[in-house]
């Protein structure tokens, strides 16, 4: 009889202690690199400076193709005419508060932050009425992170970005974002 009391005892301690710390992300592990898709697709890092805050940034790449296709017999095309892409590759960085939303066997954080944006488009894109090929952009990013007890080293994130370009006009954007990162 003392032998299975034993036993659920020391299964019970296992889970409490495993529940007790549910990831490594933010305190062991600080470093992490992934991806994310939205808006732009990013290869994207985050370094956490305390549990509380981070500084998150990334490379993001964009390409739009347009042009004509033919739907039941009948060519179509935009006005672009044939074949019309455009794209551009960008990069920000932010820096984030954290706070802990709910701590089980996984862990959920809400985030905000502030930082910039800047985009370079390609030869073939026009922002507005000129030739302007440059955009810098203020980021204030209002996410959710997702991190578990087990793999302890990986993130999952949902993004919304409010953005306010500044260069070249004034304009009021929103991105979105769905990511994964791994920790070192």
């Amino acid at each position: 009889m003392s032998k299975p009391i034993g036993l659920l005892v020391g299964i019970c301690f296992l889970l409490v202690a495993a529940s007790a710390e549910a990831t490594e992300v933010g305190t062991r592990r600080t470093f992490g690199l992934g991806v994310a898709v939205g808006t732009a697709t990013s290869l994207v890092g985050k370094y956490h400076l305390t549990p509380d805050s981070a500084i998150d940034f990334g490379l993001s790449f964009w390409r739009w193709r347009r042009g004509c296709y033919v739907r039941r017999g009948v060519r179509y095309c935009d006005d672009w005419g044939d074949n019309y892409s455009r794209g551009g590759f960008g990069v920000h960085g932010d820096y984030l508060w954290q706070d802990n939303l709910v701590r089980q066997r996984a862990k959920l954080d809400w985030h905000i932050g502030v930082g910039g944006r800047l985009w370079h488009f390609d030869a073939d894109y026009v922002w507005y009425d000129g030739d302007r090929r440059t955009a810098i952009a203020a980021r204030m990013p209002i996410g959710l992170d997702l991190t578990f007890a087990r793999p302890n080293f990986l993130e999952l994130y949902v993004e919304a970005v409010p953005s306010l370009y500044l260069v070249p006009v004034v304009d009021l954007d929103f991105e979105g974002f769905l990511g994964i990162r791994f920790y070192f």
